[in-house]
């Protein structure tokens, strides 16, 4: 502890050591102790001082104390805000919070002066470790990366909140290698015959499951995110999700991700309509007191739980058509059936209640043959095979008396 008969007063509160250096003497957990004020100029030394009893921060703040734990417990307070300092969408909300629990105990000591590209290393061979421990078969580096992705994300928020000056993650290194990543259109039901038989799964099973089998189709046959198809409701007024228009032609949904105002309905085709009456008829006999069109087995008062299909599809894809399905990849079934009728990228990507003009469609569910645009698809039907030649014998019908008239 330094002696203060080493320093000498030179100023009211600013004491000058033998060197030079001047120091003040504030108190700390009760008692008074030395701190420098990092200069042997008294000018310099005086404004220094009345900044810090003014309570104004240094303009050199010392991060030396900072931990990653405190970036990622300040970002865990601070509710995981996003760029625009809003609250994320409730998805996004539980992953951050799952991905910092994830970090916390290799980061939580770790200074922040001391992140490197080599500390990521170590993280990453810690993180695999564990996750091969529980899943042999998975590889772990996706999983890393989407850690780090959050930690990234606190440190932006640090920044924002002066606790930090820099993010030390900015240019962090990636473990997933591209060649490995797999797209939602590798994991869709490549047919009408494919996506009814995988739902079939989950209608032959047992009541509790069915819900999930008319989820299923739903979902194939709109392209609506399992957020939105949650939100259908037989009960709803005009213009609420769930309506269905007078002319039978138009099913009312909320578009999420503020994308209400792009296309506030879907079209209900000729699949879609043969599901729509089977799926009233089952819901009448099964659940004919919830308001919901998926209603939970649990709670017929509310709706089924937003992650229940995802966990469902992983387990039962490969059983029932041969490769793995995804939730997203039901919303690239609807582009893939929409693609081969000829439609272009702007178009279904107003049908999804994307605002991107079809650049987010061909990004994330990959380019169109030239030759579909110009009505040379296979014209992929709504309906599995065995229906498609009675809707097409009575749509002949129909003209043919149409014709007469």
């Amino acid at each position: 502890m330094m002696s203060s008969q080493k320093l000498g007063q030179v100023a009211d509160g600013i004491y000058r050591r033998k060197g030079g250096m001047l120091f003040e003497r504030p108190w700390a957990k009760g008692r008074r102790t030395w701190s420098s004020l990092n200069t042997k100029n008294l000018k310099l030394a005086k404004e220094e001082l009345h900044k810090r009893r003014s309570g104004l921060k240094l303009v050199e703040e010392d991060e030396s104390d900072v931990t990653c734990g405190d970036v990622i417990r300040k970002y865990q307070l601070d509710e995981y805000p996003d760029d625009q300092r809003q609250r994320r969408p409730d998805r996004a909300y539980e992953l951050e919070d799952r991905f910092c629990l994830n970090l916390l105990p290799f980061w939580d000591a770790i200074n922040v002066d001391a992140v490197t590209a080599a500390t990521c290393d170590k993280y990453c061979d810690y993180r695999v470790k564990l996750i091969k421990a529980a899943q042999p078969d998975r590889e772990g580096t996706r999983a890393v990366d989407l850690d780090l992705n959050t930690l990234s994300n606190a440190f932006q928020w640090a920044i924002r909140a002066e606790l930090v000056k820099t993010n030390p993650l900015a240019n962090r290194p990636h473990y997933h290698p591209a060649s490995k990543v797999k797209h939602c259109r590798e994991t869709m039901p490549r047919s009408a015959d494919e996506l009814h038989q995988l739902a079939a799964v989950f209608l032959n099973r047992r009541t509790n499951s069915a819900v999930l089998g008319w989820q299923t189709l739903a979902e194939g046959l709109t392209g609506l995110r399992t957020c939105e198809a949650l939100g259908l409701r037989t009960d709803a007024p005009p213009y609420e999700p769930g309506w269905i228009t007078p002319d039978g032609k138009s099913l009312c949904v909320r578009r999420a991700k503020g994308q209400q105002a792009v296309n506030p309905f879907c079209t209900v085709t000729d699949g879609l309509r043969l599901v729509l009456d089977a799926h009233a008829k089952w819901k009448k006999k099964h659940y004919p007191d919830s308001p919901w069109y998926f209603p939970s087995p649990d709670d017929p008062t509310v709706a089924v739980g937003n992650t229940a299909l995802a966990r469902a599809l992983l387990r039962l894809g490969d059983v029932a058509i041969g490769h793995k399905v995804t939730g997203h990849g039901l919303r690239a079934h609807y582009v893939l059936l929409r693609r081969s009728q000829g439609a272009t990228d702007a178009q279904i990507a107003a049908e999804l209640g994307h605002l991107t003009g079809g650049s987010t469609v061909e990004k994330v569910y990959g380019g169109i043959p030239a030759n579909w645009l110009n009505g040379s698809g296979p014209k992929l039907s709504w309906v599995p095979s065995k229906l498609a030649w009675k809707f097409k014998k009575s749509h002949s019908c129909q003209k043919s008396k149409s014709l007469t008239k």
